[in-house]
């Protein structure tokens, strides 16, 4: 998927701004070994997206060998007749080419150490960081007002990056990987074809070296001269060239040697290992080659067949090609490469060394004005020593007598070396060589050369001049400053209590006995009296105490009889003889036998204080069910109450006290648990079947998981003053940790925020373990007397906003940089890194003194003429100072 991007996008794993694969024409990513890398192609003006492809905006497209998909920046959109944008891009790498080094200097570091003060040193942010996998070279450099792309890449700087480190470089968007070499050799070979449609093969011969003749400095030659290729075989005649190793000194006065000089026979194996390097690595043995194979036109060809591995390897990785005509297999690497990243397959590639490109024939052309500004000098001097003011010296002898401006020809077997008389940087007049090494053939060989560098230089700066005009201007772009990466968003680290409770539905059995009320009611054994009184009867019948006996069918009374009182017996009245009408009015005296039917009572006619009724005497029976209702009960005796249960709602809230309560005597059962909850008088137990899982008492909530006791938050008092009350939160000799989580969705798993690890079981480590960012918002951190830090955000003139530790006073900080460390003291600030640098070059001063004291303590020095001599005491026996600042 080929996307385009807002300029400040720093990752390429979503759509973007848009998608171009349904309208982009001819895409085609192009990369050179440690050179460009760019992507060019053509979208219609009209498109869909074509609003999106404006400068700066980033065009992300997958590369060969990249897992990620890689960001290319729009530096040139041009509208061609055809209603086409032709869209040229280059790899965010080269947002570092419009960023400026003002001044840094790298001192015996590391490849990482190196890149990552480059990288740091920049004027402008940016997000690249670096990495390497060579840990053992280390160089130094010192970059003066240079882009960063430049100090890093430019291979004709002498003191850039890859010129002092060397190795290859690799990007992966805002990532740079140093390699000591790039690709590998997996093996592939391909055979040479001739006139083969796609595919050019180009030998120079030329080129090749196979007898070296290595001069030092000062003329300095080998015993035997020359070092020769194990290849010098494989050509009809050796191929002698001179190489100059002007860094190969050997010791001239051995009671005064130098720094750099080296006794005779280091010197000569220095020269021997030097040359033997030029045939193992540089390959100056073999011929110059270079092949193009282009996959498009190849792939209509019956040899293409030979060719496909080819479509699996990667920029730096090393090809055989098998020469047959010659007899020769070559080794060529993967140097360039052109790419299709629509359909993800490569268009064309080349292996071993292509042809000079616009920037080295411009190197060259610098190269030979250099040489041509040397002759002039030459030639100056020359004219200088005609013009009769100075004097010219032949022979191998050092001249006795020389003054400023004298030119010695100084001869050397065949050679014949150029020295001028001038002031030194000792501020003394010395000799100083302006040609050596070379003979007259030589000066001769190498004159006639440069002359036709120079004429091709002048025919190639012609044609590059003439294609000036169609060429692409090439624009560098300001680096979009990398946009920070947001924090992550505040978690608040939630202290959560949670206990159970438990509510359960409370029954209390109560043995309730049915009291049978039995009581008798008993009546009065005294006769009831019956009597008339006087006034009722009209007229009484006077009898005498004599018994008269009147047979009663023969009485008949009519009118008012009167009877004397007593006359009438019970035995003159028939029985039920008397009726409801004949009584007028009964005394209950004289009812003395039997008893009174219900019915005969009338209802409400026997009031409470007419009854006397013996203990025991109503029965069950004589009490009607629901008879008896609230009103008549005045006390009731628990003891009776022996079946059925009382109704929870009949129970009086807060009636029952925790003293009524016996140990187990509620239990509350569950879903079918058994004894899932008790609840004691002074605590509620929780079980899982008969297992204790936890209790919530006064002294707070405590668990268990089987035997082991877990720990418990519970309230506390401070050892030795119970007066400091609290709620502490405590971890048991059976429990394994203490957490604060929070769940991160619904249903789903717990995350620790804040974890108390003291065994080690959780984590591997026992300590306090935080699971998301702390944030103190600028408290303080005090020490136990009182003093103390804060984290706070630092503002630093010049140098932005950084998070740092801060001082009681506010004027001594540490503040971490995005890429360094800055101490303020005092109120101003240093960068720790640039201290560091400057303390590491102080130490490597102090040892060269050291160094030099070492060779002696100069006692005097006297002067002889242009003869200086001096005494000094043995050494010193002081040693170098480390400069580890690890």
């Amino acid at each position: 998927m080929i996307s385009v991007h807002e300029r400040s996008t720093i990752t390429f794993t979503s759509t973007g701004l848009a998608v171009l694969d349904r309208e982009i024409i001819d895409p085609v990513v192009a990369e050179e070994l440690n050179g460009g890398f760019t992507l060019r192609f053509n979208y219609p003006a009209d498109g869909s997206a074509a609003q999106y492809l404006v400068l700066e905006n980033i065009v992300a497209t997958p590369a060969p060998g990249i897992q990620s998909r890689q960001g290319f920046r729009i530096t040139e959109v041009t509208t061609n007749l055809d209603g086409l944008l032709e869209i040229t891009a280059h790899h965010v790498f080269y947002d570092l080419a419009a960023n400026l080094i003002a001044d840094t200097y790298v001192v015996n570091k590391t490849v990482v150490d190196a890149l990552k003060q480059l990288l740091d040193a920049a004027n402008s942010k940016h997000g690249f960081t670096a990495s390497s996998s060579d840990t053992s070279t280390r160089a130094s450099a010192r970059i003066v007002r240079e882009p960063l792309a430049a100090a890093i890449l430019d291979a004709k700087a002498d003191n850039s990056f890859v010129s002092r480190w060397g190795g290859e470089l690799s990007f992966d968007n805002w990532h740079i990987h140093h390699a000591p070499r790039r690709g590998g050799n997996h093996g592939v070979v391909i055979r040479d074809r001739k006139n083969l449609t796609g595919y050019e093969s180009a030998l120079d011969y030329t080129t090749v070296v196979t007898r070296i003749l290595p001069v030092g400095y000062d003329g300095l030659v080998l015993p035997e001269l020359y070092v020769d290729s194990p290849r010098i075989n494989d050509y009809l005649t050796p191929r002698i060239k001179v190489i100059r190793y002007g860094s190969v000194k050997a010791i001239k006065d051995a009671e005064k040697p130098r720094e750099d000089e080296l006794p005779l026979t280091q010197a000569y194996e220095k020269l021997r290992q030097l040359a033997k390097a030029e045939f193992a690595t540089r390959h100056v043995d073999q011929p110059h080659c270079a092949y193009k194979i282009s996959f498009v036109d190849l792939a209509s060809t019956k040899e293409y067949e030979g060719f496909r591995d080819l479509e699996t390897v990667a920029l730096g990785d090393t090809v055989t090609v098998r020469h047959d005509d010659l007899n020769v297999a070559l080794t060529a690497r993967v140097i360039a490469y052109d790419y299709d990243p629509l359909v993800e397959e490569y268009l064309s590639i080349e292996l071993g060394n292509v042809a000079a490109k616009f920037t080295d024939i411009t190197h060259t052309i610098n190269t030979a004005r250099a040489e041509a500004a040397q002759a002039g000098v030459l030639a100056g001097v020359a004219l200088a020593s005609a013009d009769g003011k100075n004097t010219n010296h032949y022979g191998a002898t050092q001249p006795a007598q020389a003054q400023l401006g004298d030119i010695w020809f100084k001869e050397d077997g065949e050679q014949t070396e150029i020295w001028i008389y001038k002031s030194t940087d000792t501020g003394q007049p010395g000799w100083v060589g302006l040609a050596t090494d070379l003979n007259h053939a030589q000066v001769s060989a190498e004159l006639s050369k440069t002359r036709a560098e120079v004429s091709q230089v002048k025919q190639a700066a012609e044609q590059a001049q003439a294609k000036a005009g169609e060429a692409q201007k090439l624009i560098n772009h300001a680096a979009s400053q990398a946009v920070e990466a947001k924090g992550q968003a505040d978690a608040a680290v939630a202290k959560a209590t949670s206990a159970e409770n438990s509510a359960a539905t409370l029954w209390q059995m109560v043995n309730a006995t049915n009291s049978q009320v039995s009581s008798q009611l008993t009546m009065l054994s005294d006769d009831i009296n019956l009597r008339v009184k006087n006034g009722e009867i009209i007229a009484q019948i006077n009898i005498s105490p004599e018994t008269v006996l009147i047979d009663g069918k023969r009485v008949h009374i009519t009118g008012q009889t009167t009877i004397d009182n007593g006359i009438i017996g019970s035995a003159m009245i028939a029985n039920a003889a008397i009726t409801n009408a004949k009584i007028g009015a009964v005394d209950a005296a004289k009812i003395t036998t039997g008893t009174l039917a219900a019915g005969r009572i009338a209802a409400g006619s026997i009031t409470s204080d007419k009854l006397t009724i013996s203990n025991g005497f109503i029965q069950t029976a004589m009490i009607a069910d629901g008879a008896i209702t609230n009103a008549k009960i005045g006390f009731l005796d628990a003891a009776k109450i022996t079946t059925g249960y009382l109704n929870a709602a009949r129970i009086r809230a807060g009636s029952i006290s925790a003293d009524k309560l016996a140990a187990n005597a509620i239990q509350v059962g569950l879903a079918g648990w058994d004894q899932s909850i008790r609840i004691d008088p002074d605590r509620i137990e929780w079980f899982e079947s008969q297992t204790r899982q936890g209790s919530l008492s006064g002294r707070g909530m405590q668990f268990w998981y089987g035997s082991r006791f877990i720990g418990e938050m519970t309230r506390g008092s401070k050892a030795g003053n119970p007066d400091v009350q609290g709620i502490g939160m405590s971890l048991g000799q059976g429990g394994d940790y203490v957490a604060w989580s929070y769940q991160n969705q619904q249903d789903g798993n717990f995350s620790s925020c804040l974890t108390l690890d003291p065994k080690g079981k959780f984590y591997g480590t026992p300590g306090i373990h935080l699971g998301v960012d702390l944030r103190t918002r600028g408290h303080k951190f005090y020490t136990s007397g009182d003093r103390f830090v804060s984290l706070q955000d630092v503002s630093l003139t010049d140098r932005g906003t950084h998070p740092g530790w801060v001082g009681q006073t506010g004027l001594s900080k540490i503040v971490f940089h995005t890429y360094d460390v800055m101490v303020v003291t005092n109120g101003s600030f240093y960068n720790m890194s640039r201290v560091i640098d400057r303390l590491n070059d102080l130490m490597n001063r102090v040892n060269k003194l050291l160094d030099l004291f070492n060779r002696g303590w100069v006692t005097r020095i006297e002067r002889k003429g242009s003869d200086i001599t001096w005494g000094y005491f043995s050494s010193t026996g002081y040693n170098r100072m480390s400069t580890n600042l690890t």
